[in-house]
């Protein structure tokens, strides 16, 4: 199930695709076109105007997202391409020298008790005792009951 913000964005995306060029659109697998087609909230009123140009309207993030996503996928030339390769991989080796050096210093197995601390949950692992009772013990506690009363 997809959430209500996405089917928003995806009307959103779709009513920018409907005044798109068709050379553009052709680039567009149908598949996803149809996925975008059948899984947008069309109720959902856009305040997206054609005489304004796009990068000056209001438009849901999860819209430029999926914007971005369709450009780099299939708009991008393969120049571009290679950029986006690049500056994904710098990105994430940035990332990585943040990991380390958060976690410089610190020992491993040290990090890793800690996390095993925090996910710890405590059960009672003991067994309910049961007492089987036979036939004659069953009868002598009925004929009590009955008296009790």
């Amino acid at each position: 199930m997809i959430d209500n913000t996405y089917r928003n964005s995806l009307q959103e995306v779709y009513i920018i695709l409907q005044n798109t060029e068709d050379e553009l659109l052709k680039k567009i697998p149908t598949s996803f076109m149809d996925f975008i087609k059948t899984n947008r909230n069309i109720d959902y009123k856009t305040n997206i105007k054609q005489e304004i140009e796009l990068d000056k309207q209001s438009l849901l993030k999860e819209t430029e997202n999926i914007l971005s996503l369709i450009y780099r996928s299939y708009w991008a030339t393969d120049e571009e391409k290679k950029e986006f390769a690049q500056k994904d991989q710098t990105e994430a080796i940035e990332a990585e020298k943040k990991k380390k050096e958060e976690y410089s210093g610190r020992n491993i197995d040290v990090i890793f008790e800690e996390r095993k601390e925090s996910n710890k949950t405590s059960f009672d692992n003991s067994l309910m005792v049961i007492k089987k009772e036979n036939f004659f013990q069953q009868l002598f506690h009925k004929i009590v009951r009955i008296f009790k009363k």
